[in-house]
């Protein structure tokens, strides 16, 4: 009487986990990938579309930052025009490195536009993961680059 008792408990137990936990985790999962796959794109055209015509508006900036938000997430968004600059050593050598700079509305050929997205808020999947399968993951994060052409 007791084995029957256990086994109904087990089968009960997997039912709840094969029917309910496993198509909430599959749902939220799908709708995470596919507001990272969805920020992805959008980034990308956005980096397209600068770099092309070598200007950011701020027409351009807004238009990104609505997209950015249609994917669902609360997400820090941050732009940044790098400048590459050369300096000369003591040995002669010359060294190249690339310094943000404060105007981002003109661009000139070969200077490198950086777009980095943070993901402010912990996502429902990320906690029902932590939850429920002792998973911890970082917030999203998503960090591109371009050259001017």
């Amino acid at each position: 009487m007791k084995d029957g008792f256990i086994a109904r408990v087990i089968s009960l137990v997997l039912i709840i986990i094969m029917f309910i936990i496993c198509p909430y985790i599959y749902s939220y999962s799908m709708t995470e990938w596919e507001s990272r796959r969805v920020l992805l794109n959008d980034v990308s055209s956005f980096l397209d579309k600068v770099t092309d015509k070598r200007s950011i508006s701020q027409d351009d900036l807004n238009e990104f930052s609505l997209q950015v938000a249609s994917s669902g997430k609360i997400l820090n968004i941050k732009v940044e025009r790098l400048v590459k600059v050369y300096t000369k050593r003591k040995d002669g050598t010359i060294n190249i490195t690339y310094i943000v700079a404060d105007n981002n509305s003109e661009l000139n050929p070969r200077d490198i536009v950086r777009v980095s997205l943070n993901e402010i808020t912990t996502s429902t999947y990320s906690k029902i993961m932590s939850t429920f399968l002792k998973l911890n993951e970082d917030n999203y994060s998503l960090t591109m680059s371009a050259t001017v052409r």
